[in-house]
C-alpha cells in the first residue's frame, strides 16, 4: 500500500496593510518653516516664540546657560531684522546661516576679525543679485544687511569672541529660607488642670497688683522728691531776698520799720523753729521708749 502523501500547509495570510513595516523617520523642518512660524508668533507672544525657537534649534538652557543665551539672543535680532527690512523667508534663512557662521567664526580662536569680515563678505558677495529672488540679495539688500551686522556684530566682535572662546567661572550659592512657625502644642497631660489654672490666675493677678503697686509707689516718691526740691529753691531764694534786704540800708523813715520788722519776726521765726525742733526731739524720744516697753 503506497504511503500517504502529506498534508499541505495552510497558506498563510497576507499581511495587513502598514504592518511589518518600519514608521518613517520624522522629516526634520527646514530652517524657513521654523522662522515662519516663530515670525508668526512672536508679535503676539515674544518670549513664548523665543522658546519655542530655542526648542527647535537646540539650544539648550537659555535662560540659565548665558553663551546659549546670547546665541538666542542673535537669531532672533536676525530674524527680527529680516522680517522688519522686508526680506523673504528664503533671505531671513540665508541670514540666519550667516550669523551661524559668525558666532562659529567668534567660537574659533584661530579666527581674527578680519577673518570674521572677510568671511561675512565673501557670504554676501556670492548671493548678489539683480533681483531679490531665490534667497538672493540686491545691491541695496546688501547694504542694509552690512549695516545690520556691523552695528549687531562686528562692533562688539571682541565681546562676542570672549564669550564664545573662554569658559566663564560660576560660582553657586545656596541661599536658606527660614520661616517663623508656631510652636507645637504640649502633651495633653502637661496640661493646666481647673485648680491649677485657677491658682495661675491668681498669682499673675497677685503680680500684677504687686507691679501697680510699686510702680504707683516709685511715683509717689518721685513726686514727693520733686516738692521737695522745690520747697528748698523757694526757701533758698526767701533767703537770698531777706539777706539782699537786710544788706540794703532803710532810706526812709517806713522802710527803716518795714527793716525792723523783718528782723523781729526773723529772730522769732528762729526761736519758734528751735523750739519745735527740741519738741519734736523729745516726743520721738518718748514714742521710742513705749514702742520698747510694748514689745518686752
Amino acid at each position: 500500500m503506497p504511503p500517504k502523501k502529506p498534508a499541505d500547509p495552510p497558506p498563510e495570510e497576507p499581511p495587513a496593510e502598514g504592518e511589518g513595516e518600519e514608521a518613517p523617520e520624522p522629516v526634520p523642518r527646514t530652517v524657513e518653516e521654523i522662522l515662519a512660524d516663530f515670525l508668526a508668533a512672536q508679535p503676539g507672544d515674544p518670549d513664548a516664540a523665543s522658546a519655542a525657537l530655542a526648542a527647535e534649534l537646540d539650544i539648550e538652557d537659555p535662560t540659565t546657560d548665558l553663551r546659549n543665551g546670547a546665541r538666542l539672543d542673535f537669531f532672533v535680532n536676525t530674524a527680527v531684522f529680516a522680517r522688519d527690512a522686508g526680506f523673504s523667508l528664503a533671505q531671513a534663512a540665508y541670514l540666519h546661516a550667516v550669523a551661524t557662521a559668525m558666532l562659529e567664526v567668534a567660537a574659533d580662536a584661530k579666527m581674527t576679525f578680519d577673518d570674521a569680515e572677510a568671511r561675512f563678505q565673501h557670504a554676501l558677495v556670492t548671493r548678489a543679485a539683480a533681483a531679490s529672488a531665490d534667497g538672493r540679495f540686491t545691491v541695496d539688500d546688501i547694504r542694509v544687511v552690512s549695516a545690520h551686522f556691523a552695528a549687531n556684530f562686528f562692533a562688539h566682535f571682541k565681546l562676542f569672541a570672549h564669550a564664545f572662546r573662554n569658559e566663564q567661572a560660576v560660582e553657586q550659592h545656596a541661599t536658606t529660607l527660614r520661616l517663623e512657625t508656631p510652636f507645637a502644642f504640649g502633651k495633653l497631660p502637661e496640661a493646666y488642670t481647673a485648680e491649677r489654672w485657677e491658682a495661675k490666675l491668681a498669682r499673675d493677678k497677685e503680680a500684677e497688683e504687686a507691679e501697680r503697686a510699686r510702680l504707683e509707689e516709685e511715683a509717689r516718691a518721685a513726686a514727693e522728691e520733686a516738692e521737695r526740691v522745690r520747697k528748698e529753691e523757694e526757701e533758698a531764694e526767701r533767703i537770698q531776698r531777706e539777706e539782699r534786704e537786710a544788706r540794703r540800708r532803710p532810706k526812709t523813715l517806713d522802710e527803716a520799720v518795714a527793716h525792723a520788722v523783718r528782723e523781729k519776726l526773723k529772730l522769732e521765726r528762729a526761736a519758734l523753729e528751735a523750739e519745735y525742733a527740741a519738741r519734736e526731739e523729745q516726743l520721738l524720744t518718748k514714742i521710742a521708749a513705749l514702742e520698747a516697753q510694748m514689745k518686752v
